[in-house]
């Protein structure tokens, strides 16, 4: 992330941003994102731009591996998450 593309994404608003990705696309993919109206609680305060970091977990039976896997695993995910 440059400093240039934050400028310029600070310029922009969620929908604004979504439907450009949408474009780039070339299909519909959030449709779903926010239901109802959203209000901005403080107009004054500028555009917050961040950096999301994602994970995909699933389960559809507890894990059988050696309990220091799991914990590894696991402690693995929340350095990943965490905010440098």
């Amino acid at each position: 992330m440059t400093p240039d593309l934050l400028d310029l994404l600070r310029k922009a608003d969620t929908p604004t941003v979504c439907n450009a990705i949408e474009v780039i696309e070339g299909k519909r993919g959030f449709d779903r994102f926010t239901r109802g109206t959203v209000l901005c609680s403080d107009p004054q305060a500028g555009a917050v731009v961040g950096v999301a970091r994602t994970a995909k977990i699933a389960a559809a039976a507890p894990p059988d591996e050696a309990p220091e896997v799991i914990k590894s695993r696991r402690m693995d995910y929340y350095r990943h998450c965490q905010v440098d």
